[in-house]
């Protein structure tokens, strides 16, 4: 089975079965967001495997277990069983646990790594674990399950119209516009945002009572979108040319790591529930 052909059944069989999980409301959207912190921690595990075979100091387990809770928390708020402002507070302790244990448990020899372990242990818990807590925040909208489908229509139809059309169409476009990702081609960019327009634009014809803001509004929410799910992939090839790493894993059928392919995603979740928080829905 070629690369292309795997792409595809991963494509026509992942979504529809995140589509059924998230039209199962139950528990507020409780069976959707089990897969999101099944995707956090192995999403976090690989970050943090891929920055320790940079030879950085990073305790893989212990961040990945600390990142799990995050989602947790998140879902309880979610709930009403705790206030907001408790993810704030739980990443402030937990960064503080990882600026002061290295001050207590590193041996002398290894002091001059404090910051680049600091860092990364910082990066790894807020990338991919912060990120992904919006995703479980989209469960406390009245129609969760709509914006949950249109969030991942916009995000998944972006990243597989720019694959396609810079694969087919993309070897006369131009290249190399990012350094960090040098096969992404423009026409491949240009479609990709277009892709997220489609969505956000249509979701605010066929579902005025869910996106009741105005026209405008869905535009700047689509373009937005669009843009952020090609950095999110932009920068997970900036982390992963960075320690020297092809794929964050190999979990994913002609993708390579879990990271791999949610790295669209978590840039874009924050800016969608914020636009439809405040401004949309």
């Amino acid at each position: 089975m070629t690369n292309i052909q795997k792409r595809f059944l991963l494509f026509g069989t992942s979504l529809p079965f995140l589509a059924l999980l998230i039209l199962i409301p139950f528990a507020k959207h409780l069976a959707i967001n089990c897969i999101v912190l099944l995707i956090t921690i192995v999403g976090t595990n690989e970050m943090a495997k891929m920055i320790k075979s940079a030879g950085i100091f990073i305790h893989v387990k212990t961040l990945t277990a600390a990142s799990s809770i995050l989602p947790v928390l998140t879902y309880l708020m979610v709930m009403g069983l705790l206030p907001e402002s408790i993810i704030l507070f739980y990443f402030l302790v937990a960064a503080t646990l990882i600026l002061v244990i290295p001050a207590f448990t590193m041996a002398k020899v290894q002091f001059k790594g404090i910051i680049e372990s600091a860092s990364a242990s910082l990066l790894c818990l807020f990338y991919p674990g912060i990120f992904l807590t919006f995703i479980i925040r989209f469960s406390s909208f009245d129609s969760a399950s709509i914006v949950l489908i249109v969030f991942m229509l916009t995000v998944y139809l972006n990243d597989s119209f720019a694959w396609f059309l810079g694969v087919f169409f993309g070897k006369n476009s131009k290249r190399n516009i990012f350094p960090v990702s040098p096969n992404k081609s423009l026409i491949g960019f240009a479609g990709g945002i277009l892709a997220s327009l489609f969505v956000t634009i249509n979701s605010w014809i066929f579902l005025p009572h869910i996106f009741n803001g105005p026209l405008w509004s869905m535009i700047f929410l689509g373009l937005l979108a669009g843009v952020t799910t090609i950095l999110g992939d932009l920068v997970e090839s900036g982390i992963k040319r960075s320690t020297g790493t092809k794929d964050s894993g190999s979990i994913i059928m002609g993708r390579g790591g879990l990271l791999d392919s949610i790295d669209s995603l978590l840039l874009t979740a924050p800016v969608f529930y914020y636009l439809l928080q405040y401004a949309i829905v």
